[in-house]
């Protein structure tokens, strides 16, 4: 999908996953398969058509 289209999915996938805001960080293409987990199921998922989010826990 375009840009706007990613954005909007993304943001509908975590709101049904309860959250209630969201920031993004960057959206963009990647360069090759990622190294670690979870960046590569994530890649994976979206190579097959999934919404693929990586969450990082970062104080408030």
């Amino acid at each position: 999908p375009d840009d706007d289209s990613a954005v909007r999915r993304a943001l509908e996938s975590l709101a049904a996953e309860g959250y209630a805001e969201a920031e993004l960080d960057q959206i963009g293409d990647m360069d090759g398969i990622p190294d670690d987990e979870p960046h590569i199921s994530a890649f994976q998922g979206a190579l097959e058509g999934e919404v693929s989010i990586v969450t990082f826990d970062v104080p408030i």
